[in-house]
């Protein structure tokens, strides 16, 4: 078995590898979009399904200080201070009410994929199994967005890894801190510990990049049954600054997106086959797919998801 490839050594957030497939659940709106311009939407974080999208690596690094900094008082001097270079640093959101807060906030936009092929729960979610699933190779969408700057990996549930990986980059500041000179943080998680607030400020400050990471990365194990392998990008940037977002509707409700580019230089989109859902049995669902595809010069498998529905 293959040793799990990280996004780097210090965030262990796992990629796919070379020759794994993604798949991206959408509606026939969004076929169009991404086959003929050659480009995806992506929500704004905050504006995703998860309520605690993009926060709720706080509560994981909660549990782990609580857990391994005996001392106490370092423990809440510690803790006060990353929640502050957090929200300094602006990419979570800490909860503050949105009449105080509003603006404070980075702005993160997010695709989302799946490990997971015919997935009745995203099938559901996205498409009322009217919608179509969408195949790609992992390897060229990387190699298509590599024209943007942006963070890619697989979304992490289980609890225990979450904690494992934090404590795992936050030994590993610790370490570099130390080997920068600040031996005092080698007896960090000590009952008798004594440290300067110069290697504590230091520390709260790297750790705040790391947990920041890390949350977009983090989702309660509720969410699990997405399998979410996701594309994260910052905003569009023009000469005259930020590029303001366009707006879907959903349910009454404004959803802010942004339009991600393919490049241009890849002949196409990394396509490989489309699913049809379920509920879209009518036999010119299959053939009108076949027929706008090929339109597209693409000639590639088009399927009918087999989940067994009444109605």
């Amino acid at each position: 078995m293959q040793d799990t490839r990280y996004m780097d050594d210090w965030i262990h957030v796992p990629l796919c590898r070379k020759g794994e497939k993604l798949y991206h659940y959408t509606t026939a709106e969004g076929v169009r979009g991404i086959v003929e311009n050659r480009e995806f939407m992506a929500t704004k974080s905050d504006f995703l399904n998860d309520k605690l999208e993009f926060q709720y690596a706080i509560e994981v690094m909660e549990r782990l200080t609580e857990k391994y900094i005996v001392n106490a008082a370092l423990r809440e001097n510690f803790f006060s201070r990353l929640q502050r270079e957090i929200h300094e640093l602006g990419i979570i959101n800490l909860g503050c009410d949105e009449n105080v807060c509003q603006g404070n906030n980075l702005s993160f936009y997010v695709v989302a994929f799946s490990k997971s092929q015919n997935n009745a729960l995203l099938w559901a979610e996205f498409t009322d199994f009217k919608g179509y699933c969408l195949e790609f190779d992992y390897m060229k969408l990387v190699e298509g967005f590599q024209h943007r700057v942006f963070l890619h990996g697989t979304v992490i549930y289980d609890e225990e890894e979450q904690m494992s990986g934090m404590l795992e980059s936050f030994l590993s500041c610790i370490r570099n801190l130390q080997d920068e000179g600040m031996t005092d943080l080698a007896g960090f998680f000590e009952e008798e510990a004594e440290i300067l607030d110069e290697s504590l400020e230091k520390l709260a400050k790297e750790m705040a990049v790391v947990v920041s990471v890390y949350a977009m990365f983090f989702k309660k194990s509720f969410f699990e049954g997405e399998e979410e392998y996701r594309f994260i990008f910052p905003p569009l940037i023009n000469e005259l600054g930020t590029a303001k977002p366009n707006f879907r509707l959903l349910d009454q409700i404004f959803l802010p997106y942004i339009m991600v580019e393919f490049d241009r230089e890849q002949k196409e989109v990394p396509l490989e086959s489309v699913m049809v859902g379920a509920k879209n049995n009518s036999d010119i669902a299959v053939r009108g797919m076949r027929y706008f595809l090929s339109s597209q010069g693409l000639e590639i498998p088009v399927l009918l998801s087999d989940i067994p529905l009444r109605y």
